[in-house]
C-alpha cells in the first residue's frame, strides 16, 4: 500500500492500513508530524507483521551510494561537518527531511547525540496543513563527532561549504550525477561517475517482504531518526537548551510553542505553503 497524504492524516492511514493486514506500506516523506505519530505508525506495524518504508530516495541515489562508499573507505579522512541550505520557502519538515536523511545515510547512519537549532516564527505560516516555521537552523552532533549544519529560509548571502568534509579532504554531489572529491591523492577536484544502483525503493521492499533481506535502507526505523533530528531543532528552543538524543517530548515542538505564546503570530494572515487556504492571497 502507498500512502501518500500530508504529514498530519498519514498516522491514522498507516495504522489503520497495518491493522487491515496488509503486507507492507510505503508512506511519502516527512514520515510524521510528530514523534508520537512515528510511534503509532512503526508500534501497528510490528505488532502485525507489516513492511514499513519512508520515502526518502535519496538513498538510492546513485552519488550518494557511491559517496556513502567513499567516506567509508577514509576518502576524506574522518568526517567533521556535512552542510545544507534548503531552497526559499519549503520549510523544514518538507525539504530538511531529505537533507538530513542525506546526511544520515551517507555517513552510513550514525547515531544522534544531540541537536541544538534556532527557529523563529512571526507569520502565520503552514505548510500542507502542519504549522510551519519561517526559519531555522540547526547543528547536529553524530556519533564520532562529525557536525551537521542546516539552514532554512536564512537571509542572504549564502555561504559556500562543502558538502561533507573530512579531516583529509571534502566531497560533493557534483552535476549530472557526478561527484567531486578533493583530498591528497590528486591536485584539485577529481569528477567521479558513479556506477549505476539496480535496485529502488519498492523492489527493495519486495525483497523485505518475501524474506530475502534482513532490512530496508528506507525503512521506517531510519525515518524516525531523521523526523527526530528535525523536531529536535524546533524543541532546542522550547527548551532553551541542547536537546539530548533521544528526545523525550512527542508531540510537534513548534505546535506547542504557538499554542502556549512562545511564538506569538505577529503579522496576521494565515497562508500555506503547498496547499493554499480558501482566499489565501500569500504565497510565502
Amino acid at each position: 500500500v502507498s500512502i501518500t497524504t500530508w504529514q498530519g492524516p498519514r498516522a491514522e492511514a498507516t495504522v489503520a492500513a497495518a491493522k487491515a493486514g496488509v503486507k507492507g506500506i510505503i508512506g511519502e516523506k516527512p514520515m510524521a508530524a510528530s514523534l508520537g505519530q512515528a510511534d503509532a505508525m512503526i508500534a501497528a506495524c510490528e505488532e502485525n507483521n507489516v513492511k514499513l518504508i519512508i520515502g526518502h530516495q535519496g538513498r538510492y541515489r546513485p552519488a550518494n551510494i557511491e559517496i556513502r562508499r567513499l567516506v567509508a573507505a577514509g576518502a576524506i579522512g574522518e568526517p567533521t561537518t556535512v552542510h545544507h541550505r534548503a531552497k526559499q520557502h519549503a520549510g523544514l519538515l518538507n525539504t530538511g527531511t531529505h537533507a538530513i536523511d542525506g546526511w544520515r545515510f551517507m555517513l552510513s547512519d550514525p547515531e544522534t547525540l544531540w541537536v541544538i537549532g534556532q527557529t523563529s516564527r512571526t507569520t502565520d505560516r503552514w505548510e500542507r496543513r502542519t504549522i510551519c516555521e519561517d526559519l531555522c537552523m540547526g547543528l547536529v552532533c553524530f556519533e564520532g563527532g562529525a557536525r551537521g549544519i542546516y539552514e532554512g529560509d536564512l537571509p542572504e548571502p549564502p555561504v559556500s561549504m562543502p558538502q561533507i568534509a573530512g579531516t583529509e579532504g571534502q566531497i560533493r554531489n557534483g552535476p549530472d550525477g557526478t561527484i567531486l572529491l578533493q583530498n591528497g591523492d590528486a591536485q584539485g577536484w577529481q569528477t567521479i561517475t558513479p556506477p549505476p544502483e539496480p535496485k529502488n525503493q519498492f523492489q527493495e521492499l519486495i525483497e523485505w517482504i518475501e524474506g530475502d533481506i534482513s532490512d530496508h535502507r528506507g525503512s521506517g526505523v531510519q525515518a524516525r531518526y531523521t523526523l527526530e533530528i528535525m523536531l529536535a531543532i524546533y524543541e532546542s528552543l522550547r527548551i532553551k537548551n541542547v536537546v539530548t538524543m533521544p528526545m523525550e517530548t512527542k508531540e510537534l515542538p513548534l505546535e506547542i510553542m504557538v499554542n502556549d505564546g512562545t511564538l506569538p503570530v505577529l503579522e496576521e494572515g494565515r497562508y500555506d505553503l503547498r496547499t493554499p487556504f480558501e482566499g489565501q492571497t500569500r504565497k510565502n
